[in-house]
Order: structure tokens, then sequence, then C-alpha cells
């Protein structure tokens, strides 16, 4: 499991730290510097740099603190030269020893000051490292420190950020135009939320994590923002029990599809089949021939379109109530009887069943709608927008923030289609880090619909099975890609791919 701060809570993961654990923090500052010096000396043998020119930018607060001692860290082994900006004066008792320190052994180093002697200086280095402004900064960069990202932009030279890209929000991910564009940044203690969302995918390379010789824990209890490892998918999922039918790995109903999209049905439940579900019934109106023997077909009335009736509702009742979980959406059709019949099935059956929605179910999610926790709804930011009526562009920049605050509102699990996913219940967040831009095809969604129904139906909380359910989807689509390359992927090749992840 990955675990991920915001500012706020990093500066809380430093202070219990030191206030509740007593780690003084020179102590942390001095582990800061030794771990990224390992993953520097890595990162270097990696790329084949024997005897690089080392540039280390440093600002006069802690951030620059861990680029003073990386640089007495790495100066036996390397050519290192110290730029260095701000106040001494201002300085922590901890980043003037280590600005004093480094002094003292004779690293060379210079105070840049002004422009005019910033354009006189060769940066012919061949590894710039950031360490100029840390978690605390923001896009909105202005000074020398401005000046100098400006002048080291296009440089061809290996990068790395201690902490954070200098000119990178690690709240929000925006980014300023000269923003350093790091290969490599080193967080410290654990993952940064900036760096993950929004233009911090970009700015942030390779994203490694330095211990700080605090006890894991205290992250651990702090945070409210996570991502999957692959390991976890054997400690969420429950284990098969030797002595067991298929009526102990749940009964899954899907009610999708028409006479114009039978695919999307096809593509949800047959995912459904292939996750692990004991059973999945597909509620149709027509059935694709790509649907599996395995799933069990429920005809049901249509409409003049083809679409279903809401005269189902009374035909479905007994599959509704044996249902351990529902799925329902892909490919119904905005017909408004279609639509009746979905509201009708969600509010008659929100506190008693799981259910998750997708596609055009919906359409039947009003903004003042009171929902519950046993619901799961997928838009991507354009049907949020529907939803929501906030224009798509404001939701894609603050993907993040809106999902939590919305979810919060409907009083549901929101997963949201974006980059990365964000899957949430108001309080907690996953991100989805996998997953690549081939999966951006037709009944990609769908697929994921039918999962997220199979890991409801055997008895996984709402917000982990979505999650959970999100990042096996992306493993599947990364697996593929691995393979066959991004062209070429399909839904259909996402659901054949879910027997090497699972």
């Amino acid at each position: 499991m990955k675990f991920i701060l915001i500012p706020e809570e990093m500066r809380k993961a430093d202070s219990t730290a030191i206030e509740d654990y007593k780690i003084p923090s020179p102590i942390l500052m001095e582990n800061a510097a030794r771990s990224s010096a390992i993953y520097i000396e890595q990162i270097l043998e990696k790329k084949g740099m024997d005897a690089p020119k080392i540039a280390i930018f440093c600002g006069s607060g802690n951030n620059g603190g861990d680029g003073f001692a990386l640089a007495r860290h790495l100066f036996n082994k390397f050519d290192i030269k110290v730029f260095w900006i701000g106040d001494e004066s201002k300085m922590s008792s901890e980043t003037r020893a280590n600005f004093e320190i480094a002094k003292a052994i004779g690293i060379p180093m210079e105070k840049i000051e002004s422009t005019e002697q910033l354009e006189k200086i060769n940066i012919n280095h061949d590894v710039l490292i950031d360490a100029m402004i840390g978690v605390g900064g923001s896009e909105n960069i202005r000074g020398i420190a401005f000046d100098i990202l400006k002048k080291i932009k296009e440089l061809k030279a290996l990068k790395i950020a201690i902490d954070s890209p200098t000119g990178l929000n690690t709240l929000t991910g925006f980014a300023n135009p000269y923003c350093f564009e790091a290969d490599y940044t080193i967080n410290m203690y654990t993952y940064k939320l900036g760096l993950l969302i929004n233009e911090g995918i970009n700015r942030s390379g390779e994203i490694l994590v330095a211990g700080l010789g605090a006890p894991n824990f205290i992250v651990e209890q702090i945070a409210k923002t996570f991502a999957y490892s692959e390991e976890d998918i054997k400690r969420i999922i429950p284990a098969r029990k030797r002595i067991s039918s298929k009526f102990d790995y749940g009964r899954v109903l899907i009610i999708a599809g028409s006479e114009r999209y039978p695919g999307a049905a096809a593509l949800a439940s047959n995912a459904s089949i292939k996750s692990g579900a004991g059973l999945t019934i597909l509620a149709s109106t027509a059935f694709h021939p790509a649907v599996l023997p395995e799933v069990i077909r429920f005809p049901l009335p249509s409409n003049s379109d083809g679409s279903i009736s809401f005269k189902s509702f009374e035909v479905l009742q007994s599959e509704l109530e044996r249902a351990d979980s529902i799925a329902i959406g892909p490919g119904l059709s905005d017909n408004p009887e279609t639509q009746s019949l979905v509201k009708k099935i969600i509010e008659q059956y929100k506190n008693t069943k799981r259910i998750v929605v997708d596609a055009d179910a919906l359409r039947a999610i009003e903004p003042g709608q009171l929902l519950t926790k046993n619901i799961v709804i997928t838009p991507h930011c354009g049907e949020l927008s529907r939803i929501i009526g906030i224009p798509r562009q404001e939701i894609e920049k603050n993907a993040f923030f809106v999902a939590k605050e919305w979810a919060e509102k409907l009083n549901c699990i929101i997963h949201l289609k974006h980059v990365p996913s964000i899957t949430t219940d108001g309080v907690y967040s996953y991100l989805t880090l996998n997953g690549n831009p081939g999966m951006a095809t037709g009944g990609s969604g769908d697929v994921l619909t039918g999962i997220i129904a199979t890991m409801l139906a055997r008895g996984i909380e709402p917000l982990q099975s979505a999650s959970i359910s999100a990042f096996i989807h992306s493993l599947a689509g990364d697996r593929y890609a691995c393979k066959y390359g991004m062209e070429t992927l399909t839904a259909s090749s996402l659901i054949d791919t879910l027997s090497e992840i699972l």
C-alpha cells in the first residue's frame, strides 16, 4: 500500500515524529540526505554515469538543508558544486548546521543573488539536483528561484528533485511553466499528492521514497489517501475455501444493454464472471453472441426502441432480492422509461443492496439526491459534470477535490474516471496510478463495472471494491500493453488479461 499525504498532513507527520516520538529534526534531515544519496548513486550507476559533474541548487529552507547535507554525502565520490539562494539569517538550525559543514569541508559553493550574476554562470553539469523549495512550494514562484528555473529548463542533463520539483504545487499538482522537470523525484517519507495529479504527473518523473528513520505507522495513522501495490490484491480479495460452492462467491445481477447496445452488457457480464463471481446473471432485452456461456441470460420486456421497459421491474424483483450485488447502466440508452426503472431500483434497494451505477444509468442521479455508501457511481468528468452542474473543465482541473466533495454530498462512493482515477467516499480516497492511454477505448468502463460488481458481491466493502477493481483493471491494461502495445488494446483483451492478474 502506498500512503499519500497533502502538505498539511506531511507537516503533521514531521511534528509527530519530532514531538511525540522524540526524533530530533537534524536526524530526520540527515536520514533524508543519506537515503537520497543512496538513490542517486543507484540512478547514476543505472545510467552508466561514472564521473558526472553534479550541481545542487539549494534554498535556505529545510529543503535546502536536505540539499546541503546531500552534497556532503556525495562529495567524496563526485564532482559537486552547490548553488544556493535565500537568506542565511532565516535558516533553521539544522539547515544552518549543514550549510556550515558543507562550507567547512570545502564543497564548492556559490550564492546566486541576482539575475546578472546568474547570466554569467556556466551550468555545464551532467546532473542537476533541485533542493530549492520543498513541499511548501507552489506554482506561483518568482525572484531568483524563478530565474534559475528559466535558465536550466532547456539544459540537457539528468534532473533529480529532492522531495518536490520547485515550481510545483504539492497540493493541487498545478505547475509553473518553468517548473523543474525532474527525471526522478525523491520523496521524503512518503508520496505527496501534488506529484501524482494534474501537471505533477509530467513534472515529477519516477518517484522514489526515502526513509527518514521514523516509524511507518506515523504516516499510516495520518494518511487518508492511498494507492495499491500488487500484494494488496491477495490481501483484500477473500481466499477461496476448499469446501465451497458457487453460492459462496457472490451472485451478481447486471441490468444492462439494449437492442442497439448489446455489446456493453456482454463486456460487463463477461468481466464479472471472469473476475471471480460465483454466478453472473445478465438481465437485458438483447444478448450479444459474445456473452460467455457461463453467464445466465435473463430476458426482459422491451420498449419500442429495444431498451428495457419499466415493466421489467416486476419481472426483476425476485432476481433483485436474491442478488448480492447489482450493476446497472452499460448500454441501457437514455429512454425515459428505462431511466424511470433505474431510479426505482436505486431508490428501493439503496439501503439493502450493493449497487454499481455506470454509463447511461448515471443519468438517473441528481445533484440533490441522497444515496448511501452501498452505492458506487463511476462517472467520467463529463458525466459527473452533468450530474453536479459544474463545467467539465473545472472538474478536470480539480478532479481529486471535486470527487471528494461530491462523494460526501451525494453520500456514496464515487469512482471518477480521470488520470489518475480517483475512488473516494468523501473522507478516504484511492488513486489508480497504473493504466495507460491504450485503455481509452470503447467498452473499457463496462469491463470495470463488471469487476466492481463481482468485488461487491464477494463481500468486500464498497470503497475497497471499487478501488481494488480499478487497480486490477489498470494492471490488466498495463500487462496487455507491455506484451502487445497500446494500439490494439480492446475492452475484450482486458477481460482476457484478467486471468494473468488474478
